[in-house]
């Protein structure tokens, strides 16, 4: 279902500029704040600083201008410090710098690399700069195999057939937040348990390895990814072998065991939604680096922007408050909590750049395996309560998308998944499936993460809904992404 924009004009929050006006005035008497403005022009740190604001609330402290002016190396994406949460930009990978009690003055930043020669051309956009106010230049879907997937399963190790390029839409970029459905591997970098970086996870991922992905194979954002002919895969942004090039086909920021509540996230030591939203404000400033700022914005202005998020929230709180009576939380409440969190979120990346937006609603969650095992349902049915909750849930975002599309071009879709997979749940044999009440990882009907470690597995995960007791199998997945190509197609005629 595509909820397309109407035209409208966007209104900024009543004192949201004189906020960042006055944040500005405060940081300014710094040094570092000061070369930052010489350097990248008031304009756009501004929205900077009016984003992160939305994103972190009153919080925001002076070193944010700091932030923005170290660049980090241009060879790979830099791995997060330990603390994840309130980080300073990511370290690019090397020596590590004395230690010291502070740093003097006009001394090298620990973050900051010599000036790199100028790019190849060939890894920027080839059309010349317009000037500012003229409409971007759409590019045909460029074809890019990442790192990861040297060549394509059952393929010659030489690498296989390239891409197919779709030119059927101006997407060149995705760019990816959410939860363990579209985390590719950044959990690996983190200090968590929430990881799936070991068999049997990729057990039919390129070259049978796993790599970080809550799956057998591929994500649907993957998948999405092909389709565009932009790569195989879409890499996360704490992958260490990320180079900054890359960068313009698009990332993923998502966490596995995050929400949209920062609290889910802080649970288990993942990155909370907040904090992929700043790394995003990182991203920006690296993409800067590569193309230049008009050219930048004009990539953010046209990328797809993948959202997946919320099922950890309402599951572990509804969870939590069955099993604990005395401390039942009204999840109507909850909800919208969730949903002002999602347009706080959303509207700080509008004012990044960001104007199309695919957002995934929940999956029929009493139908998941291990929501069936813990509320004791059974394999004969789902939990009916959760799965009205889901439906609320997203019937509430998507009164929120029909709001958001009011905004002058901003243009949103929402990927009914509640749907598609409660039918696959109904009538598994019309999907090409046998088994929709368990995952093929040991039992099926309790094992996630850790405990799915070299557990066996199901002959054939093709023929099954679920791959573990949460996590949809890679042939789920490409069913999720051929409905998000059909979003996509929408969002840019």
């Amino acid at each position: 279902m595509d909820h397309r924009k109407q035209q409208g004009r966007a209104r900024t929050p009543p004192n949201m500029h004189q906020i960042a006006f006055h944040l500005f005035l405060l940081c300014s008497s710094s040094s570092s704040f000061a070369m930052t403005m010489r350097r990248r022009g008031f304009q756009q740190q501004l929205l900077l600083v009016v984003a992160l604001l939305v994103v972190t609330g009153a919080a925001l402290h002076c070193h944010c201008a700091t932030a923005a002016s170290s660049e980090p190396d241009q060879q790979t994406t830099p791995v997060p410090p330990p603390d994840h949460q309130e980080t300073p930009p990511p370290q690019a990978p090397g020596p590590s710098p004395p230690p010291s009690s502070g740093r003097r003055r006009g001394s090298p930043s620990p973050h900051r690399r010599p000036p790199p020669p100028p790019p190849p051309k060939q890894q920027v956009d080839p059309e010349p700069d317009q000037e500012d106010g003229g409409p971007p230049a759409v590019l045909p879907p460029r074809v890019v195999v990442s790192p990861q997937d040297p060549h394509p399963p059952g393929g010659p190790p030489g690498g296989g057939a390239a891409a197919v390029v779709n030119r059927t839409t101006g997407c060149t970029t995705l760019l990816v937040l959410g939860d363990s459905t579209v985390d590719p591997g950044n959990n690996n970098r983190l200090p968590t348990t929430a990881r799936a970086n070991f068999l049997p996870y990729g057990l039919n991922f390129y070259g049978r390895r796993p790599t970080g992905r809550f799956t057998n194979g591929r994500l649907a954002t993957d998948m999405l990814a092909e389709k565009l002919g932009i790569g195989r895969t879409i890499p996360g942004f704490y992958d260490p072998s990320l180079k900054l090039a890359q960068l313009r086909r698009g990332v993923s920021f998502a966490s596995g065991g995050s929400g949209y509540d920062d609290t889910t996230a802080n649970r288990i030591n993942v990155l909370s939604f907040s904090a992929q939203v700043r790394n995003f404000v990182r991203y920006k400033l690296l993409i800067r680096t590569l193309l230049g700022p008009r050219r930048a914005e004009r990539l953010l202005n046209r990328a797809a922007f993948v959202i997946s998020s919320g099922t950890n929230d309402m599951l572990s709180l509804y969870l939590a408050s069955s099993s604990n009576r005395s401390s039942v939380v009204d999840m109507d409440t909850y909800e919208n909590h969730l949903i002002a969190r999602v347009a706080n979120y959303t509207q700080a990346m509008i004012l990044l750049g960001a104007r199309r937006f695919i957002f995934v609603g929940l999956p029929p969650m009493g139908c998941l395996p291990i929501a069936r095992t813990l509320v004791g349902t059974g394999s004969d049915r789902c939990d009916e309560t959760l799965n009205q909750i889901a439906a609320s849930f997203n019937s509430k975002l998507i009164q929120l998308l029909n709001i958001i599309n009011f905004q002058r071009q901003i243009a949103t879709s929402y990927i009914d998944t509640y749907t598609a997979i409660h039918d696959a749940t109904a009538d598994p044999k019309t999907f090409g499936l046998t088994e929709v009440s368990r995952g093929c990882c040991g039992s099926g009907v309790i094992e996630v993460g850790q405990t799915c470690r070299g557990r066996r597995t199901c002959g054939d995960p093709s023929h099954y809904l679920y791959w573990d007791a949460i996590h949809p199998t890679e042939t789920t997945n490409q069913l999720i992404a051929d409905v998000m190509m059909d979003s996509i197609t929408q969002l840019y005629s």
